[in-house]
């Protein structure tokens, strides 16, 4: 069998790198060589979570698995609430953040010094129709417009219809953390949410602060100030929101430090949340079935796309070893296997990007006081389907009490 990978993001890549393991033909076609991915602007930042890491030890690609860039602490501070109401884990298995400017060109590189094939050049739908025919199945891990049009929105699970964020971010220094392992959760509801975090990248440890701020809000013009055109003013602005919204993130800055990593360092925008249809049959009969951003695009506010798109490669990776025939049923079959996981990482995000319902802002101030319940909901960010399971209703949240109240601490992760 021969297998076609559209896009060469984490999906794409690890998928690849899978099926490399599993000795199928794989052909991956990206936009970008690892030198363009390299020195272009960042399209994301990204937390690995505890279970991607180990599926990077199982490719054989963990190469940035030393502790002194770990994400080893969560800590979420609720704003607004007099005085400001927190509470912190360790986490079983640490999280990373690696710029992917860093992280995907060495996985491609990976796969290429393994004997795969990568061809660089456009990836629009007609392309991957012209492409069809060298492969019994086509798998498409990168998004677009064109790439919209073969798997169309799925009303059903797709609530929304425009972004419910956006997003400021950038790479600094002049954040100063304890142990500069921490992560740092800001929730201000109703307004939105500001995040910062370890991350490796090209001038070695920085910090991400990241805003993820609801339309007209009080700090949503930092995501239409432009970093480039207003440099000064922007890094002003970011300072008197911090001072305002999160003082106690204020005070972990040092103001003649303060910068962007590189002027390239920033990002603003916005996604709109969407599931796509899984699966469609090309011109010449053969199947493409998505994976990442082609299926599903969530918000960032939860952390989980990365770790998704992930997880969903290694599921399809071991439907396509089973395979052939990759006709309609394997498709519907595969999307069926992969669901899951999405499901829980959509549903909890769509209900993240909302104003906090009751039954979770009353497991917040639960976890504030009980250290057990802190650590087994925010060890929960490495299993979004008990995270999920554990917020979905008052229910949900009641039995996830009584389960997590019923064990010691170092159980209840």
């Amino acid at each position: 069998m021969n297998i076609g990978i559209v896009g060469a993001g984490i999906s794409g890549l690890h998928l690849a790198l899978r099926l490399q393991q599993f000795g199928v033909d794989t052909t991956l076609y990206s936009t970008k060589t690892a030198k363009e991915q390299r020195a272009g602007p960042p399209a994301n930042f990204v937390a690995r979570f505890g279970r991607t890491r180990q599926r990077e030890h199982t490719l054989g690609v963990a190469h940035w698995n030393f502790p002194d860039w770990s994400m080893d602490t969560l800590r979420v501070t609720l704003l607004g609430a007099h005085p400001p109401m927190g509470f912190r884990a360790d986490l079983l298995q640490p999280a990373s953040g690696v710029d992917f400017r860093l992280y995907l060109p060495q996985l491609m590189d990976d796969y290429e010094a393994r004997g795969g094939s990568v061809v660089i050049g456009p990836a629009e739908l007609e392309d991957i129709h012209r492409r069809a025919g060298a492969h019994d199945l086509i798998v498409v891990a990168k998004g677009g417009k064109s790439i919209a049009e073969l798997f169309p929105r799925d009303p059903r699970r797709s609530p929304y219809t425009a972004p419910q964020r956006r997003l400021c971010a950038g790479l600094y220094h002049g954040i100063v953390d304890d142990s500069m392992r921490g992560v740092d959760i800001n929730i201000a509801p109703g307004t939105g949410e500001i995040f910062t975090a370890p991350f490796y990248s090209f001038e070695g440890k920085v910090r991400l602060l990241s805003f993820e701020t609801v339309t007209g809000g009080p700090f949503d013009h930092l995501t239409h100030l432009s970093r480039t055109d207003h440099p000064d003013a922007h890094r002003q602005a970011t300072l008197d929101v911090l001072a305002a919204h999160a003082p106690g993130l204020r005070e972990k800055i040092t103001d003649a430090e303060f910068r962007l990593a590189r002027p390239i360092d920033g990002l603003q925008g916005a996604v709109t949340p969407v599931v796509r249809h899984g699966w469609a049959r090309l011109d010449n009969g053969t199947y493409a079935i998505a994976v990442g951003d082609a299926w599903v695009i969530n918000d960032p506010v939860t952390g989980q796309g990365a770790n998704l798109g992930s997880a969903c490669a290694f599921l399809l990776a071991d439907a396509i070893r089973t395979g052939p025939p990759f006709d309609e049923h394997f498709c519907r079959t595969a999307e069926a296997t992969m669901w899951p996981a999405a499901r829980s990482v959509t549903e909890w995000t769509n209900v993240c990007v909302q104003p906090p319902l009751p039954h979770i802002l009353d497991l917040l101030e639960i976890a504030a006081t009980d250290e057990r319940v802190a650590h087994a909901f925010l060890n929960n960010f490495n299993d979004p389907i008990a995270m999920w399971n554990s917020v979905a209703t008052p229910a949900h949240v009641t039995a996830f009490l009584s389960q997590v109240r019923g064990k010691s601490l170092t159980q209840a992760g």
